[in-house]
C-alpha cells in the first residue's frame, strides 16, 4: 500500500514538474531546417539550413543552378507566417512571403509585385510565385 501511495506521488511531482527556464520550443527557422521539394515537375529544391541561408536548385543535382539566399521569419505569429527571402550576393534584394506547413508539406509565396499586398493565404495568385514542396526524408 505504501508503495502505491509513493508511486502515485511520486508520478504526479514528475509530471508537474516546471519547464526549465533554458527550455527552448522549436521555432520556424529551426523547423525549417533540411531540404524540401517541389511537388511541380521541375523539382525545385529549397535547403533550410540552420543559419538562416538557404540555397536553391533544380533537379537532382544540388550544384546545378545553385542560388544562394537568406530566409529571415518576420513575423511567425501572423496568419498566415511572414519572412523575407534576400540574395547572398545582393541583400538588398529579395522578396517578402507567406508561408505556412503541416506535417511535412511547406507552402509559400514569395510576393514578386511589390505593389501586391500581403495576401491572406498561401495560394497561387496574381503577382506572386507559389511552391508548394514536401520534405526530403534524408532531411529530417
Amino acid at each position: 500500500m505504501r508503495f502505491a501511495v509513493l508511486s502515485v506521488l511520486a508520478v504526479g511531482s514528475v509530471a508537474a514538474a516546471p519547464v526549465p527556464k533554458d527550455f527552448k520550443k522549436p521555432n520556424d527557422k529551426s523547423r525549417l531546417v533540411g531540404t524540401w521539394v517541389g511537388t511541380a515537375p521541375d523539382q525545385v529544391r529549397f535547403q533550410f539550413a540552420a543559419d538562416g541561408t538557404l540555397h536553391t536548385w533544380h533537379g537532382a543535382d544540388p550544384q546545378a543552378g545553385r542560388m544562394g539566399w537568406t530566409w529571415t521569419v518576420t513575423d511567425p505569429t501572423a496568419t498566415p507566417k511572414r519572412a523575407r527571402i534576400n540574395r547572398a550576393e545582393n541583400p538588398s534584394a529579395g522578396y517578402d512571403c507567406v508561408y505556412e506547413w503541416s506535417g511535412d508539406t511547406l507552402k509559400f509565396a514569395l510576393i514578386i509585385d511589390t505593389k501586391q499586398a500581403t495576401p491572406a493565404k498561401v495560394e497561387k495568385g496574381s503577382g506572386l510565385e507559389y511552391h508548394q514542396m514536401t520534405r526530403e526524408s534524408s532531411g529530417k
